[in-house]
């Protein structure tokens, strides 16, 4: 919460409009009288009431866009933006108890200094003025808000700023990043996935769970509504979608779809039954229309009713004429297939867990890696890795899970796909300049990790200290009023 808030306490305001939320909001409760009594809180921070009009100022002065609204949603940007002044509310509670403030010299310095209102060097009254005027402003207003904003960047610098780390946490983030490790590994999956599943295996599974085999199968017969079906032609034209509306309203006037189709009914085609996936009985797959509207025609449960698809400008009328459901047998080798792999992974996710408690109770060491390898014929690999970020050989993910282990080590590397045994045979740590451009680079990282620990200390302090209560009825309400 802290860093987020230092970020939008430093932004102040280039641009100040009424937001489309504030509009709302005002025209549907502000002005009605809607909100009375304890209806007009929209939150608490302890015993501190915070007014549906307080937090309408407060949207005032948040540049919101459509785009907004269309990306986050509602709902969402709303709880957001009312987060973020509880955030700021209590930062200001904070600073009040600290003592932090701006005196009127250091404010008409702050003001005074600020280039955007700077003519050939000198603070411009008339510049003031125009940014006044042009962002719909007063000068109590600007002002105010210019004065809260830096008493919180004084709070924010009181928790984060002037520090100066020691060479040894910067070194050891440089060597955190750009040890180079020496590792042995062998692939658990080449080893796990030779393992052949029993018959019997394959049987218990499918009766423990037969209702799970279940297929929904469904015939029906469609007609592609295109434009050389339809008129003869290429292209999307007006005439083209005289002649869908028409078909449309024809469904709507309770037309059958032979009725319908008449003209057509040389184009017409049927299906056999098909599953949602779109296989036959014999297994063949049904590729005559697009993925997206064969989801579409499965969707449609009711039997000998013409309806009308249309999905990305592909259009058709569609009738089902047969639905089914069946349970797969263990002939279909397709499912025959998947429980087999099922119970492969099944079983290489018990013998890792396994081999996993057997690491952490030391029955299983580094010498053990070599025997397991021996004994199913694979060999042992040796790669040396460079740093973190060194993606010849594994991902991103699995390297920093790689760097969590030290020298000597042996591990477990679970992948996406592939899943490893990892032993970490030495490392190599490199040395960093302090006067170099490099060093200055991770004293800023360091220095900017250690913050943001501080940061996270703070936030459990405020969670600890504020009892924060948000009335949801009066945020549902301004949402419903958009």
């Amino acid at each position: 919460m802290l860093s987020s808030i230092r970020k939008f306490s430093k932004s102040i305001i280039g641009k100040i409009v009424i937001g489309l939320i504030a509009v709302a909001f005002v025209v549907g409760f502000g002005m009605s009288g809607s909100f009375t009594g304890k209806q007009n809180i929209v939150a608490k921070i302890d015993d501190k009431k915070i007014t549906s009009q307080e937090f309408v100022t407060y949207l005032q002065k948040v540049n919101i866009t459509t785009d907004d609204i269309e990306k986050i949603g509602k709902s969402n940007l709303i709880q957001k933006i009312l987060m973020n002044y509880i955030s700021e509310k209590i930062i200001s509670m904070e600073s009040k108890k600290r003592g932090f403030q701006l005196s009127d010299r250091s404010l008409f310095n702050k003001l005074k200094y600020d280039k955007k209102f700077q003519k050939d060097g000198k603070f411009s009254e008339i510049k003031y003025e125009k940014f006044m005027i042009s962002n719909a402003l007063t000068k109590p207003f600007y002002e105010n808000l210019v004065r809260e904003t830096e008493i919180k960047d004084q709070l924010l610098n009181f928790y984060s700023g002037g520090i100066k780390l020691p060479l040894f946490m910067v070194n050891d983030l440089y060597k955190k990043e750009n040890q180079s490790k020496k590792i042995n590994y062998i692939n658990l999956t080449k080893i796990y996935e030779k393992n052949e599943i029993s018959e019997s295996a394959i049987k218990n599974y499918y009766e423990k769970n037969k209702n799970s085999f279940e297929e929904t199968y469904k015939k029906f017969k469609y007609l592609r509504l295109s434009p050389e079906i339809l008129i003869a032609g290429k292209v999307l034209n007006e005439e083209f979608f005289k002649k869908i509306d028409s078909i449309e309203n024809a469904i709507l006037d309770g037309k059958s779809f032979d009725d319908i189709t008449l003209e057509y009914k040389e184009k017409i085609k049927s299906t056999d039954f098909v599953n949602s996936k779109r296989a036959k009985k014999d297994g063949k797959i049904f590729e005559s229309i697009d993925h997206n509207s064969f989801k579409e025609i499965f969707k449609i449960e009711e039997k000998n009713t013409p309806k009308f698809i249309n999905h990305n400008n592909n259009y058709y009328l569609v009738e089902i004429l047969d639905s089914k459901n069946e349970f797969l047998t263990l002939k279909n080798k397709k499912l025959k297939d998947s429980i087999n792999l099922q119970l492969k992974v099944i079983d290489q996710i018990e013998k890792i867990g396994k081999l996993i408690n057997d690491i952490s109770d030391k029955k299983f060491v580094a010498n053990d890696m070599i025997e397991l390898a021996k004994k199913n014929n694979l060999t042992v690999n040796t790669l040396t890795i460079k740093n973190i970020n060194d993606t010849s050989k594994f991902s991103l993910k699995l390297l920093k899970r790689i760097y969590q282990f030290g020298s000597g080590s042996i591990f477990v590397l679970p992948g996406n796909k592939e899943n490893y045994l990892v032993t970490i045979v030495n490392e190599k740590n490199p040395k960093i300049d302090p006067n170099s451009d490099n060093y200055k680079k991770y004293m800023k990282k360091a220095n900017a990790q250690y913050i943001a620990e501080i940061y996270k200390s703070y936030d459990r302090y405020i969670n600890e200290n504020y009892k924060i209560d948000i009335k949801s009825s009066v945020l549902k309400r301004i949402e419903n009023s958009l």
